[in-house]
């Protein structure tokens, strides 16, 4: 489940504590306290607010989002090819960057220990 999913589905409350939100990322609330002082979380992202850390979930996404790089090929606000086949350039077709699943007739390799 994405982060802006599992940050979403909530009843409708945006500031969470930092232990709220720890368990909403799936990590502990010793590993936010640590980025949040390195700075690798921004200050807007969370505030303290009568001595406890709170986190806006709709900055978390916003933030994280924002974290993301795009190669320009694949920038919405790019040109596009003139090309009417997706995922061609120039009548080449692109190489996908995702690994082949194994075929579900190989079986793992099972190793007899004596």
């Amino acid at each position: 489940m994405a982060t802006a999913e599992k940050l979403g589905d909530e009843s409708g409350h945006d500031k969470v504590t930092e232990k709220r939100m720890a368990e909403l990322l799936g990590t502990t609330p010793k590993a936010l306290q640590r980025k949040r002082e390195r700075n690798i979380i921004p200050a807007g992202v969370w505030s303290k607010i009568d001595g406890r850390i709170m986190y806006s979930k709709w900055r978390y996404d916003e933030w994280l989002e924002s974290q993301w790089s795009c190669p320009p090929e694949l920038s919405l606000s790019g040109n596009r090819s003139g090309s009417g086949s997706p995922g061609t350039r120039s009548g080449t077709a692109k190489r996908s960057l995702s690994r082949k699943p194994l075929g579900e007739s190989q079986q793992p390799r099972l190793y007899v220990l004596k």
